[in-house]
């Protein structure tokens, strides 16, 4: 039985939706973190707290419906590549981004927003569960930002198995930056020659 099987969907007692406030202070990038960003795919200009994490991070995975904007965003030389399709059941971008934050880089998993509620509880189980492989769900420190169109909400501090308790609270129409810390800070990756704009595939 996976881990995401010992968490429901909606918690006992929901806790209060979260309302944008004054702009928060975002969290540092560093190595062996990775972040799960929603981007909408008709925008040509990302937030600002996509382009800070897009000119911060070190290996970007997109979905393709993505291309167009981190084409147009990618800073020069910043390494990026399209992940494998998804099912109902399999999420190779989820693995294959883990598996680099397990490795020491700083990654950015870019996802298309405006996920209906089931999607969006799939995609942040599916991450629970290779992350779980890593280490106990208890011990992970996530951090949710919502951007809806009044703001940025305040960051929601919590565990990797309360993550989802936490997603459910947003509603649709925000954009969540789910930030997941400490998968490996023991190992700086080092970087490699990326030749022309870092664009993989």
């Amino acid at each position: 039985m996976s881990i995401a099987e010992f968490i429901s969907t909606t918690p006992p007692g929901r806790a209060a939706r979260p309302q944008p406030g004054p702009l928060p202070t975002f969290p540092i990038i560093e190595p062996g973190q990775l972040w799960l960003i929603e981007l909408p795919t008709a925008d040509r200009e990302p937030s600002a707290l996509v382009r800070r994490v897009l000119d911060g991070v070190n290996i970007v995975l997109y979905d393709r419906a993505l291309t167009d904007i981190v084409a147009g965003s990618l800073p020069l030389g910043r390494y990026a590549e399209p992940a494998a399709s998804t099912d109902e059941t399999n999420d190779p971008g989820a693995a294959r981004a883990v598996h680099f934050a397990c490795d020491g880089w700083s990654v950015a998993r870019l996802v298309p927003a405006r996920p209906t509620q089931r999607e969006r509880i799939v995609r942040v189980r599916r991450l629970i569960d290779e992350l779980a492989t890593t280490k106990a769900a208890s011990e992970v420190a996530v951090t949710v930002l919502g951007e809806l169109s009044e703001g940025v909400c305040e960051p929601t501090q919590t565990r990797l198995n309360r993550l989802d308790q936490v997603v459910v609270t947003y509603p649709r129409s925000a954009r969540l930056t789910i930030v997941v810390d400490g998968i490996n800070r023991q190992t700086a990756a080092r970087l490699y020659a990326v030749a022309g704009n870092g664009l993989a595939g």
